[in-house]
């Protein structure tokens, strides 16, 4: 699918949420619902075995673009490289007692994984590739204004949808300090 997307420098300033990984339709990327041994698809009606599930990322962060918020959900794999491995991958570590030598109950393991999200995220910029700005009130597909237009309507926080988060180069950061 080929989504054209605006690219918007932002500071994180909370997360959102503590879930980062949800299991995923590998035919439509939807979450889906794990039913003891089975898993279905509501959006797709994919079905499998709950043992084969993937998973994927989802972030969602409030961040600050000069004085406008949004809130932002980054989707999937562009998550991996911060993360370390793919969200299968840390589902598996944290559902497996075996690979953690101090086995953790299920909500330490959480709150530690929340702290060190937070401790990576928060008070970072990050350049957001964000598909969904035609969405918005106003938007044509000229959406050369739309950080504009999104942090106008009633200066709530609107909600975008990233599929790229990377970091800035820091040499143009230090140029534009200058």
């Amino acid at each position: 699918m080929n989504r054209r997307r605006k690219f918007l420098l932002a500071s994180v300033l909370a997360l959102q949420n503590s879930s980062f990984i949800y299991p995923s339709c590998q035919k439509c990327f939807s979450r889906i619902i794990l039913v003891s041994k089975r898993s279905d698809c509501p959006k797709c009606g994919s079905t499998g075995e709950s043992g084969n599930a993937n998973y994927r990322y989802k972030l969602s962060l409030k961040v600050a673009e000069s004085n406008k918020l949004f809130v932002i959900t980054v989707f999937g794999s562009c998550l991996d490289t911060f993360f370390g491995l793919t969200a299968t991958g840390l589902h598996r570590y944290i559902q497996d007692p075996n690979k953690i030598p101090e086995t953790l109950d299920n909500d330490t393991t959480q709150n530690l994984l929340t702290k060190a999200v937070e401790t990576c995220f928060v008070g970072q910029s990050f350049i957001f590739g964000v598909t969904n700005f035609e969405n918005q009130p106003g938007q044509g597909s000229d959406a050369s204004n739309f950080l504009q237009q999104c942090s106008d309507h009633k200066r709530k926080a609107k909600a975008l949808v990233a599929c790229q988060i990377v970091l800035p180069d820091p040499a143009t950061q230090d140029a534009k300090t200058k």
